[in-house]
């Protein structure tokens, strides 16, 4: 039985040689597949973060756009408030001139820019050129007059 048991043993030590090595060979296989694990974190981590960078990047630009875009909106809006309001002037100055009793008005013109009014054309005296500035002038809204009006007479 002694002798029996020699193979039997070794038989048994081969197993549990065979067993050890193929549990050795799974824990490796197990390592690598870890790794690779790792790595695809790792590799979704970094592309987390450059989309993270370039979102950012994109509402930094959208936002600087959008600052551009209101300050385009707000020089314009100025700009036709200022044009509207020079119309007003203008309109108001000229209505001015025609309510005014006894003034010829028919050979003035009026032009208005940044509340400066310019009046151009003929008058028949020189008091009413000087009556057409201090009526363009007691008009709300007038910063100055430039009066460019000729003396003719019988204009």
């Amino acid at each position: 039985m002694h002798t029996q048991s020699g193979p039997l043993r070794k038989t048994l030590i081969a197993a549990a040689v065979g067993a050890l090595a193929f549990s050795l060979a799974a824990c490796d296989q197990q390592s690598s597949a870890d790794k690779s694990a790792d790595n695809i974190g790792q590799s979704i981590d970094r592309s987390i973060d450059k989309t993270g960078e370039q979102i950012s990047q994109a509402a930094d630009s959208a936002g600087q756009k959008m600052e551009n875009a209101k300050s385009a909106v707000s020089e314009k809006t100025a700009r036709a408030g200022a044009a509207m309001g020079d119309a007003a002037i203008t309109a108001k100055v000229k209505s001015a001139l025609i309510a005014e009793p006894g003034f010829q008005s028919t050979g003035i013109d009026v032009v208005t820019e940044k509340g400066i009014v310019s009046l151009f054309g003929t008058t028949v005296s020189n008091a009413n050129r000087e009556r057409a500035t201090r009526l363009a002038a007691g008009v709300e809204g007038v910063k100055a007059v430039e009066n460019n009006l000729a003396v003719i007479q019988g204009s």
